[in-house]
């Protein structure tokens, strides 16, 4: 999401470089006189331009030796020293830059980045901070202490400096970029595009802003012009992996793409992105003792806050510690309080988000893993380009992206029957279908508010509801949903994650329909304990398609909401149906849309019946979870080791 507008986090070169001209003829004599000293400096800028460091730092220690206190000379040598990459050296230089004259914004500029390079982030944040006191005048500090703060969690912080600088800097486009990719981060997404529509008209020749916005935009909704957006930052930039994996993501949303586009789109990134790292592939050193534990790796930029955990927690949580030896790297930039929950579920904790993909490949290829499942597809903080080098021999998809990676190096892709029946998918995937009895399982919410009775059994309007991602909400939804509504009069609808955007679009939409928008209930973002009392006005929620909701789906069905859904032909378009026959609730699961509005239509008038089941719900599902927690990692583990042993056997037969 932070990815660079233009190469951002540019030198802070002023007192180093300018219009260098031709060093003149050196004088006799070895020390340098005072009436010297701007030649020198002229003469080591010269070098620094031509990327001679280590020629320029030979300057600087000698006007050093000249003169111990020339705090010039000390930023200079830590600027060399820090583009040799000897950080240590530059930090211990420009710390005696800093203590000599404790006003140059440039020496604690430098510092701090030095200093962020040898991980003491702290040290780095206070000399970042020093620099906004002494100056205004240095675009770049503000959003790389933006991103730092970001990083340590301090995220209104991190608003606060970026603010600033767009005060002093309005004009810059890179500045209202990171302004709307921290709002974005924030799950602001509305807000987010004013930012990076502003960073645009600055810049409109930027794929990433263009992409960051796509992304903003289908997260409100706006499909069509996220995929619009997405797919002219891909051409823009088509070397960039991450804007490439932006646009498959949106177009999993839209249902007026076919089956055989998508993947093909999918084949077009492997062979982009893949085929020129194949010469990675091998070279791995094979334990092939039967019964020692199997070195599995997860690999995910959500194990945080996310509605991944609900997924992979219990998993992780029950894995059979005497087979399975479990590695979590975790490639999200922020550490919070789920990121230590997992941390403490997993036997080695490996943050990464700091690694380039060579450097993770090359970590899982030294932690000797045998099997490595990537959780997270082609959605944000991938690390599918470590993949792509194929570190480890036996390497799967799962949970995170309902859909093939199209990488040839990822072998099999987890899933069930029920979302990928036997002959019906396995012709749009690049992985073999590895299928589990169930291929997932929930952890409810903790501490979730009681299941109130049924509201329209105490004389409120009928409520139909859906909670989900507003990008799940196409116009093809829509016109179901007004169908709906058409024919139950004495009904309404509330909408969960609601923008202005997102309440214009869909108010338009259904008016179009003939449906009058008092009869749409709008509800903003909010926390996780306010977003599941939502559930106490809901009577029967509305599954989206042909994405499925699937967190949505199961805390709708813990609060004691049944689900009506539409199954499809995709994985991504099963999910709902398989949660609820899994719970036993066949009748709310439609194979055409005629069906789904008449079962829509027909529960409104059982009240009744909803009644019960919402009563006896949540003990369904948690016992369902409890069950599935066990059965779904045995199985898994099963699965794991059938690869394993598979691998072996054509490897070493």
């Amino acid at each position: 999401m932070f990815a660079s507008v233009k190469g951002y986090f540019k030198k802070r070169e002023t007192t180093l470089r300018g219009e260098a001209s031709a060093p003149s003829q050196a004088t006799e004599g070895s020390l340098i006189r005072v009436d010297r000293e701007n030649e020198v400096f002229a003469q080591a800028s010269y070098l620094i331009a031509r990327q001679d460091f280590n020629g320029a730092k030979k300057l600087y220690l000698e006007l050093i030796a000249a003169d111990g206190r020339n705090s010039g000379a000390f930023i200079g040598l830590g600027f060399c020293s820090q583009e040799m990459g000897e950080f240590q050296a530059a930090a211990a230089a420009l710390q005696s830059a800093v203590e000599i004259d404790s006003s140059n914004p440039d020496a604690f500029y430098l510092l701090g980045k030095n200093l962020l390079e040898l991980g003491q982030i702290s040290a780095a944040e206070g000399a970042w901070r020093k620099v906004l006191q002494l100056t205004s005048s240095i675009e770049p500090i503000y959003a790389e202490l933006c991103l730092l703060l970001f990083r340590s969690g301090k995220i209104n912080e991190a608003r606060l400096v970026i603010g600033q600088g767009i005060s002093h800097f309005p004009y810059s486009a890179d500045l209202h970029f990171y302004h709307g990719n921290l709002l974005a981060e924030m799950g602001s997404y509305s807000e987010s595009i004013s930012y990076y529509e502003r960073a645009l008209l600055l810049n409109p020749a930027s794929p990433y802003i263009l992409s960051n916005l796509g992304n903003a935009l289908r997260q409100v909704g706006d499909l069509d012009r996220s995929i619009e957006l997405t797919r002219k930052a891909m051409l823009m930039d088509p070397d960039a992996a991450t804007i490439h994996s932006n646009y498959l993501f949106s177009i999993q949303y839209s249902s007026r793409l076919s089956a055989q586009q998508k993947h093909r789109a999918h084949l077009e990134y492997a062979v982009k992105f893949e085929d020129p790292l194949r010469g990675h592939w091998g070279g791995y050193e094979i334990d092939r003792t039967s019964a020692r534990r199997l070195r599995l790796g997860y690999v995910s930029g959500d194990f945080r806050d996310h509605s991944l955990v609900f997924f992979i927690e219990p998993v992780i949580k029950n894995h059979d510690r005497s087979k399975f030896e479990v590695f979590c790297y975790s490639a999200h930039p922020v550490h919070d309080a789920v990121s230590e929950r997992i941390k403490s579920l997993a036997d080695h904790w490996i943050p990464c988000a700091s690694l380039s993909d060579d450097a993770l490949a090359a970590r899982i290829r030294a932690d000797r893993i045998d099997v490595l499942i990537d959780l997270s597809g082609h959605t944000g903080y991938n690390r599918l380009l470590t993949f792509a080098r194929k570190p480890a021999p036996v390497q799967m998809t799962w949970l995170g992206y309902q859909s093939t990676t199209g990488l040839g190096a990822v072998d099999y892709r987890i899933t069930d029957e029920g979302l990928d029946p036997s002959g019906a998918t396995e012709s749009f995937h690049s992985e073999q279908l590895l299928r589990l009895r169930s291929s997932g399982t929930f952890s409810p919410a903790p501490n979730a508010p009681d299941v109130n009775p049924l509201p329209a059994l105490h004389g409120s309007l009928f409520t139909y509801g859906c909670l989900n991602n507003p990008s799940k909400i196409t116009d093809e939804v829509v016109s179901l949903w007004a169908a709906i509504l058409t024919k139950v009069p004495q009904s309404r609808l509330m909408v969960g994650n609601a923008t202005v955007d997102l309440e214009d679009r869909l108010s338009a939409l259904f008016a179009a329909h003939g449906v009058d928008t008092t009869r749409l209930l709008f509800k903003p973002k909010v926390t996780l304990q306010s977003y599941l009392e939502l559930h106490h006005e809901v009577d029967l929620a509305l599954d989206t398609f042909p994405y499925n909701g699937g967190t949505t789906t199961f805390h709708s069905l813990s609060m004691g909401v049944p689900v009506i859904a539409l199954e499809g032909k995709q994985a991504l378009a099963k999910v709902g149906t398989s949660v609820m026959r899994s719970l036993g609730l066949d009748d709310f699961c439609a194979l055409t849309p005629d069906d789904y509005v008449a079962k829509a239509v027909y529960f409104s008038t059982q009240l009744k019946e909803l009644g019960i089941i919402r009563d006896s719900l949540r003990q369904r599902v948690s016992v369902l979870a409890e069950e599935q927690a066990i059965c779904v990692t045995r199985d898994l583990e099963q699965a794991v080791w059938g690869a394993w042993s598979e691998f072996c056997r054509k490897s070493f037969p």
